[in-house]
């Protein structure tokens, strides 16, 4: 008997999984046939898995299926004993409706969805299922309307809030995206700020024109001139501002924002810094400023006085021609700070800027000198401190014309420090020495050296001032001095010289004059290409951004796979980024950076800007 009853286990077993495996293979070739869209031969195959076991995956083959070869009428009855067998399921009032929506049948497809809706529990999760339901199929409006209807029988407005925000993003409803984020903080608390901006960022998400922006802005402004109580959305609007690089009306936020919380200032000092970093300089002043009338007892009034200084002296550094009265304020500025704190490692930045502003700003080139002798007499326990205030010093003795004191002091900071990136920056800056007055062998034997560099910047200036040389070099007699008006041979190269001597004197009129003198000799030359980018930065400097925007596109439209490709590329992004104010081409040029130019020097920049302008990091 007991055989006899393992026996009948065993052939029910075999006959069991025989069964299962004939079904797993009936429906393996029903998926095989769906996918090459042979639905006649897949309709079969699914009707007898789906009948021995209705499960969720075989009835979704099966009623694709059936919507494909118009067989509705079956397609409602499956879906009807679907629904049977699991009646709380939302998904399948949906694709009723579906089937009846596809045979042309709107009416009674609307009635479904209206029933659904109608039928709803109050229930946060079958609210949400029914959603997702409607949203699969984009029935976008049903979907809005199953939020509304859950609002309402949960009476809860702030429910749903990423839900809506989802579905008038995908249908472009910008204002009513920034009307439900905004509901999280309607009661003013600033808990959940964070995931208003999330909700926006999203919002903007591949905005390259700016028109969700404007539109996200007039929304918060109406909002907060509306509810001028609701910290919330002040806080809100000056982060959006920032999205549009509007520093002044967000430094005006930040400031009344800061006033109502009886803040430390933390928050303009912030916006100082993000000024600063995209060059605008007035806001940034103007936020520091504030931080340091809060008095010596706030947290930021040390670091705001030098980062001020820092600004002012970019600010002063990156225009053309100088503004004398700005430059003779802020040569007072730097010596008050230093008198206040003194020379040392720790103001070594600025002693070196303050150096540099006397010599190069303010033609107290001697007084520049004093400064920098008393930090290297100071500077005697720190050999690296000393090496860069030499470097700085030799600048100023090149500067002033003095080429072989100014050699001399390079070639000592070379060989105290040679595998140092100070050392280094020294060598090339006597191999550029070399370049200005003309010894184009010697300087490309040195800058041929510096390529192995460690610093990549340094090895890159050492690439392209070597091959520069090596494409124009012509056989001449040695020049007698600096710029020798006799020189013969190489006029070309021997001009864009001079003109670069020039540009580091800061004399960019003459440096242009001289610039076109290379295209006057050599119009069509190999220097083409550089002339037009040296005079692209000068025409930022003098604020001619349409003039550098023609002058690049020269170099893109005849030079774009020269040696200048990349650099007249990154510099074209930076002057729709920062000075256009225009981020949709700002990106198009970082990208092109990353497509057309993978190995250049700017490439990690280009990707980190292109990402902050797309509002990744905000």
């Amino acid at each position: 008997m007991k055989r006899l009853l393992a026996f009948l286990l065993i052939l029910c077993a075999t006959l069991f999984a025989s069964a299962q495996n004939q079904r797993s293979q009936e429906e393996q070739l029903g998926i095989q046939y769906y996918q090459n869209g042979e639905y006649e031969k897949a309709a079969p195959m699914f009707e007898k898995v789906f009948n021995a076991n209705p499960n969720s995956y075989i009835y979704y083959y099966y009623y694709q299926t059936l919507l494909q070869l118009g067989d509705f009428k079956e397609a409602e009855k499956v879906v009807k004993k679907q629904q049977k067998k699991f009646p709380n399921t939302q998904r399948y009032k949906t694709d009723l409706g579906y089937v009846y929506e596809s045979a042309g049948e709107q009416e009674k497809a609307n009635l479904v969805y209206a029933n659904a809706i109608k039928e709803l529990p109050a229930n946060e999760h079958t609210i949400r299922e029914l959603y997702n339901a409607f949203l699969a199929r984009r029935q976008y409006e049903y979907a809005i309307t199953t939020i509304e209807r859950g609002r309402r029988l949960l009476n809860n407005n702030m429910l749903f809030v990423n839900e809506m925000t989802s579905v008038y993003i995908q249908t472009n409803r910008t204002d009513l995206v920034v009307e439900e984020a905004l509901l999280l903080v309607s009661d003013g608390g600033q808990g959940r700020i964070p995931e208003v901006q999330k909700i926006i960022q999203k919002l903007l998400s591949g905005d390259e024109d700016r028109q969700k922006l404007r539109t996200t802005l007039a929304v918060l402004q109406r909002k907060t001139q509306e509810n001028p109580g609701n910290i919330a959305y002040e806080i809100i609007l000056q982060w959006a501002y920032q999205l549009d690089k509007n520093y002044d009306d967000a430094l005006l936020l930040a400031k009344a924002i800061d006033r109502k919380l009886k803040g430390d200032g933390q928050r303009v000092y912030a916006l100082a810094k993000e000024a600063n970093a995209n060059k605008s300089f007035d806001a940034a002043i103007a936020a520091l400023q504030y931080i340091i009338e809060k008095g010596e007892s706030n947290p930021y009034f040390t670091n705001a006085q030098f980062l001020l200084l820092d600004v002012k002296y970019e600010k002063l550094s990156s225009t053309s021609p100088i503004d004398k009265q700005q430059a003779s304020e802020l040569e007072k500025e730097f010596a008050r700070i230093l008198e206040v704190y003194g020379l040392h490692e720790g103001t070594a930045e600025w002693t070196r800027k303050y150096a540099h502003l006397l010599a190069f700003y303010v033609e107290k080139p001697e007084e520049a000198k004093a400064l920098l002798n008393q930090a290297i007499a100071q500077a005697n326990r720190d050999v690296k401190e000393r090496a860069q205030y030499k470097v700085d010093l030799a600048d100023i003795q090149l500067y002033m014309g003095d080429v072989w004191e100014a050699s001399l002091l390079y070639s000592q900071v070379d060989k105290d420090l040679p595998t140092d990136i100070i050392g280094q920056t020294a060598k090339y800056k006597n191999a550029k020495l070399s370049f200005y007055i003309g010894e184009f062998e010697w300087a490309k034997s040195q800058l041929d050296v510096l390529r192995a560099a460690t610093s990549k910047l340094i090895a890159n200036d050492a690439m392209y001032f070597s091959l520069l040389i090596t494409d124009n070099e012509e056989e001449s007699e040695e020049d007698a001095g600096l710029f020798a008006d006799g020189a013969e041979g190489n006029q070309s190269l021997r001009y864009y010289a001079k003109a670069d001597f020039l540009l580091f004197q800061n004399k960019e009129e003459e440096a242009s004059q001289m610039l076109d003198s290379v295209l006057i000799v050599d119009p069509y030359g190999k220097l083409a290409d550089d002339v037009y980018y040296q005079k692209a930065k000068i025409a930022i400097k003098r604020g001619d951004y349409l003039g550098a925007q023609q002058l690049l596109d020269k170099i893109l439209s005849a030079y774009s796979y020269d040696l200048l490709g990349d650099d007249a590329t990154y510099l074209m992004a930076q002057v729709y980024d920062y000075y256009l104010k225009d981020s949709g081409q700002a990106m198009g040029y970082y990208q092109k950076i990353l497509t057309d130019y993978p190995d250049s020097l700017y490439t990690i920049d280009a990707r980190k800007r292109y990402r902050e302008l797309r509002g990744d990091f905000n």
